[in-house]
């Protein structure tokens, strides 16, 4: 887990899910939406896949336990400890769910669902972001933000929460330290350093530290669990990173909308990938290393049972976990490679605009046409066009100050356009 960039709320309510059918592969479907409370962030599913631990970052601090099989929640307040709750790991053995907050990190039952213990971190100012528990369930490892007395680094802990010693292993970034994964063999911790820096593997048996080539930042990262590679983010990318040569092996993916990806899980097998950006989810297929589906709406965080048949998405701005279920044996495309040929929707221009931006598509042959603006709400704000057009290019200019019936406020926007044969969202964002 790890602590996420700011984007306003505005930009991650879900707006639209969207997925396209075709060929011979596997699908996911959205299950069932559960309602868990203030800005849930982190989540960690068991190893047998029956349970879910979701970390509501709020005052009181608040732990939602859910049972997979009939969306059952337990709520654990946690706030004698610490409040904010960010991320959260699971042991091994399923028996501990470790979740850090500002300071500390305190130690869940999830046998009876009780708080069982805490660590205190030793520095003041101290701040907690991701966590991850080694395969033996002896040690926890999280990025530790100490302004007063390490510096930043990995600190290392008890994962049984017992004793309240630790050890520290210095990272020097430039970027403030943010996701972290270990790797199979339990030798390197991956963890990533935001936009400033590169991600960094640190080798917590010897305390060396490398940094990871061709990547200026990143938030989430995931780890194979057979073999030493790891995904990560760049920017909007997707890179498929070998250990070994600490250097970027394949670039699989890009989203649509322009903003950063959130995190990744992949399947026990290294099957599949489910990627959460703020605007699109992507599942991956890693024996190809290619989107075989993309659902046009966004999340926070995300994890999935080991044999990838379910992955589940929080949602800081709207306090919900979506499920989403493997349904049948129908493939998808994302919406780019089932364009008709001579159908586009372009990005708008200039983006970000104000007060005008021009908004231009194609149509192969004469269509009926709506070209629409939504906010991030899902609510319509203005019917550019509806009705017949030929083939040909079109371009309106929209002025968000003066076309939309009241004043925009500074936030994003999506332009939908919908035909006989071909739809398309986008998203632009207005600055006052």
């Amino acid at each position: 887990m790890f602590r996420l960039p700011f984007i306003p709320a505005v930009a991650c309510v879900l707006l639209f899910t969207a997925y396209n059918v075709s060929h011979s592969q596997t699908q996911w479907a959205l299950d069932t939406v559960m309602t868990v409370g203030t800005n849930p962030t982190g989540i960690a599913i068991t190893s047998d896949g029956n349970k879910l631990v979701v970390t509501n970052n709020m005052n009181p601090g608040e732990v939602v336990v859910i049972s997979t099989t009939d969306y059952a929640l337990s709520r654990i307040d946690i706030s004698s400890i610490e409040n904010y709750p960010t991320g959260v790991a699971i042991s091994p053995n399923d028996s501990t769910a470790l979740v850090t907050t500002t300071h500390k990190v305190a130690f869940i039952d999830l046998t009876n669902n009780s708080v069982k213990g805490q660590f205190t971190a030793p520095c003041a100012g101290t701040t907690l972001y991701g966590i991850a528990v080694t395969p033996d369930d002896r040690t926890a490892v999280f990025p530790d933000l100490s302004s007063t007395c390490t510096g930043q680094g990995l600190r290392l802990i008890e994962a049984a929460g017992v004793t309240s010693g630790s050890s520290f292993i210095p990272v020097s970034t430039s970027g403030e330290l943010y996701g972290i994964a270990l790797s199979p063999d339990t030798t390197y911790a991956i963890v990533t350093t935001n936009t400033l820096g590169s991600p960094k593997m640190v080798n917590i048996r010897t305390s060396e530290v490398q940094s990871i080539a061709g990547i200026s930042g990143s938030y989430g990262v995931a780890m194979f669990h057979n073999k030493n590679e790891v995904l990560l983010f760049d920017g909007d990318s997707v890179d498929h990173v070998s250990l070994e040569s600490k250097s970027v092996i394949k670039k699989i993916a890009s989203l649509s909308h322009n903003t950063a990806f959130q995190n990744i899980a992949i399947s026990q097998d290294d099957k599949y990938a489910f990627v959460v950006g703020a605007f699109e989810k992507l599942v991956v297929s890693l024996a190809g290393d290619s989107v075989i589906q993309t659902f046009t709406a966004g999340g926070t965080n995300v994890a999935a049972t080991p044999d990838g048949s379910r992955f589940y998405v929080t949602d800081t701005y709207n306090g919900t976990v979506r499920a989403y279920k493997m349904t049948t044996q129908t493939g998808v495309r994302t919406s780019e490679s089932l364009r008709p040929k001579g159908y586009r929707l372009l990005q708008n221009y200039p983006n970000p605009f104000n007060p005008t931006t021009t908004i231009e598509f194609s149509l192969a042959d004469r269509s009926y046409v709506q070209v629409e603006i939504y906010d991030a709400l899902g609510r319509a704000v203005r019917n550019l066009f509806s009705g017949e057009k030929p083939e040909g290019t079109y371009r309106f200019e929209w002025d968000g100050k003066s076309d939309s019936g009241s004043p925009l406020s500074s936030g994003v926007y999506f332009y939908r356009l919908k035909t006989g044969k071909f739809a398309d969202v986008k998203r632009m964002l207005f600055l006052k």
